[in-house]
């Protein structure tokens, strides 16, 4: 068996025409066989699908100095991650870039993928047209390292969920590519397992990565860039992933992928492999030519030594002190130095050149897909979080019933409102509750459930099946009405039983005022997390942001008429100093207090008798602004949605490596 699969790799060269039938396996040879066919087929009049890079370079923004100067006191520099990068990429090839850190790899991914937010200079070019996002975004696919999928859906649900964002075609349809790409990965036995997560167990590692596979195949792409898929994988799991690689780019696909620890199995199955150093090619060519290559260098690999593994460690920079560094930095220098000089990367260039005065060829299939509609995307969306939600019973009980359980602390605090003096502080108090309780539940909803989904658009926008607008609409939909239910509960509990002013018109100004502050709560955290990927901390700005509105616009804690001019004007801009007129007009208006009598020695305490009083003291007119505050309170829900597309869009799609 070792020996067959040693003369399979000694008769793969670079070009797929050139295999010798005899060498093959028969699934290949059936392979080969139709390309040559096509290949004579069509005569010179077509030339054969290629992906060429010609002197790429790529140039990116990095500050320097400390963070905490600010931007007036740090310089920016131009950061050169990859220079004059030139290769050819061949269908029914898979093409493996190594190097160490920070050599380049994935920069060079991003940039061939369109993906790249730096500078670019050099070409681009697929069939000798000059590649576009729309180009990459229908002929190729790229793997990010992250796996990013939703816990608590099966395999078969991830991919059908996403097929139905991509393809333009029936659920029958759908359905058979699904089980189609299923098989081809190897994924038949765990198809209706849980995906799984950090918490929730599901799927092993491994298969996780098929499954990531899996979702870019749908489309079945001309070109598949992977970013280092073997990455946590052990050594078998690794060697399984890239033989299924190496069987797709026989099917006439380009397959390019980066590792960074390859094992000497997945070195027999690699047919082409790029070295990169400091951004730039040490070696480009036929795996089974690195070995002699390198050897007439002056740098032999022995027998039992892996060679990538060798080669890597030739091109890295050592920097253990200025002595190895300095010689290390030269020496990869003349390597690529030499690499430029060699014939395979002459001819390369020639050949690129060549096919640019010929002109592009068309691009089969270069129409753009109209994929599904506009309502179907929409509703794929929300029909995948509501199951995503509803399989994990902790999170969904969590999102129905944690605003309502707060009551229960108002409930043993208070008790039921009297209508003494005393009892215009307790109502203060419970206004003040009612005032930052909604919105802090819809930080710790959205912190805790938002992310995963969060994760998903970043992936699936770069993918192009969606929009900003388009996701958070159906995300909106999504937790509407576990807000409508969980304040529902929440303002009957506490107002009924604690025994706020009666009437049932008070009692819906109540409800729908607790809906809008929850509403704004999660909505302002979501903003937050589209500027910080870090959750814990878009929770903490957010609660910062939320006690800073509570304390300078309420009046609940300081009358707003004794308060600092600045803040007064600065309150005018908040949400709370419009709720919280709300919540006194609506509470207070109409209602009689006890006045006590006469205490020791027959002195005579203040009394406020009526809570019209407590209106005019404090809040004056509001009651008559009643209209004005509801449709500020509205405008900011709505605005607050409007800033999280804003945020999401202004800090652009994350990579996910």
């Amino acid at each position: 068996m070792d020996r067959l699969r040693l003369q399979e790799l000694d008769t793969e060269g670079c070009d797929l025409q050139h295999l010798r039938p005899v060498a093959l396996t028969p699934v290949h040879s059936v392979h080969v066989t139709a390309q040559l066919k096509a290949d004579d087929a069509s005569g010179s009049a077509r030339r054969e699908k290629h992906l060429d890079v010609l002197n790429v370079r790529y140039v990116v923004k990095e500050w320097q100095g400390p963070w905490w100067k600010g931007a007036c006191f740090r310089r920016v520099i131009d950061k050169v991650v990859l220079n004059d990068v030139s290769l050819r990429l061949k269908p029914g090839e898979i093409t493996a870039i190594l190097g160490n850190s920070g050599s380049g790899k994935t920069s060079l991914l991003d940039v061939i993928a369109c993906r790249s937010s730096g500078k670019v200079t050099g070409s681009i070019l697929y069939n000798a047209t000059k590649c576009t996002r729309a180009i990459v975004q229908n002929h190729a696919t790229y793997v990010m390292q992250a796996d990013r999928l939703l816990p608590n859906l099966t395999v078969r649900e991830t991919l059908t969920y996403t097929a139905r964002l991509k393809l333009h075609c029936s659920n029958h349809a759908i359905d058979k590519k699904v089980t189609q790409v299923i098989m081809e990965m190897g994924l038949k036995d765990v198809a209706d397992s849980r995906v799984g997560g950090s918490i929730i167990r599901g799927i092993s590692g491994g298969e996780q990565r098929r499954v990531t596979i899996a979702i870019q195949l749908l489309k079945d792409p001309d070109m598949i860039f992977l970013d280092e898929p073997t990455s946590g994988l052990d050594s078998y799991t690794a060697r399984y992933l890239v033989s299924n690689l190496r069987d797709l780019a026989r099917r006439g696909k380009i397959v390019l992928l980066t590792i960074h620890q390859p094992s000497s199995d997945i070195f027999t199955l690699l047919d082409k492999v790029g070295i990169m150093s400091k951004g730039e090619m040490v070696y480009f060519g036929c795996a089974r030519e690195i070995v002699p290559y390198f050897t007439a260098l002056g740098y032999p690999c022995d027998r039992y030594i892996n060679p990538l593994d060798r080669y890597v460690d030739v091109a890295s920079i050592d920097r253990r002190d200025i002595e190895k560094e300095r010689e290390s930095l030269e020496r990869v220098a003349s390597l690529v130095q030499a690499f430029k000089s060699s014939p395979t990367h002459l001819q390369t260039i020639k050949d690129i050149h060549a096919d640019l005065k010929e002109g592009p060829t068309c691009i089969e299939g270069d129409a753009r897909d109209p994929g599904p509609s506009y309502f179907r995307v929409v509703g794929t969306i929300l029909h995948r979080m509501f199951r995503n939600l509803f399989r994990d019973r902790k999170d969904y009980v969590a999102r129905l019933l944690l605003l309502p359980l707060f009551f229960l602390f108002i409930l043993i605090f208070l008790g039921r409102l009297k209508h003494n003096q005393q009892s215009i502080q307790d109502r203060v108090g419970l206004l003040y509750q009612s005032s930052t309780v909604p919105p802090f539940m819809g930080i710790i909803n959205s912190v805790a459930l938002f992310p995963c989904f969060r994760d998903q658009y970043y992936r699936e926008k770069r993918d192009g099946l969606y929009g900003t607008v388009t996701f958070l609409l159906a995300y909106s939909i999504h937790v509407l009405p576990f807000h409508l239910i969980s304040s529902a509960i929440f303002s009957s509990m506490v107002y009924w039983v604690t025994g706020m002013h009666p009437g049932a018109d008070h009692f819906g100004l109540y409800s729908v005022q607790i809906f809008i502050l929850h509403y704004w709560g999660e909505m302002t955290t979501i903003a937050m997390m589209g500027l910080f990927m870090n959750q814990n901390l878009a929770q903490s700005v957010t609660a910062l942001v939320q006690a800073a509105h509570v304390i300078i616009a309420s009046g609940f804690l300081k009358d707003l008429h004794s308060i600092v001019k600045p803040l007064r004007w600065i309150s005018w801009a908040l949400i709370h100093r419009y709720s919280a007129e709300i919540f006194v007009a609506n509470e207070f208006s109409g209602l009689k207090f006890e006045c006590p009598g006469p205490g020791p020695d027959n002195v005579t305490l203040p009394c406020m008798k009526y809570g019209d009083d407590y209106i005019d003291k404090y809040y004056p007119d509001s009651p008559e602004h009643m209209a004005r505050n509801f449709g500020i309170l509205v405008a900011y829900a709505i605005g607050t949605l409007i800033l999280a597309i804003v945020c999401l869009e202004v800090k652009g799609n994350k990579n996910l490596h």
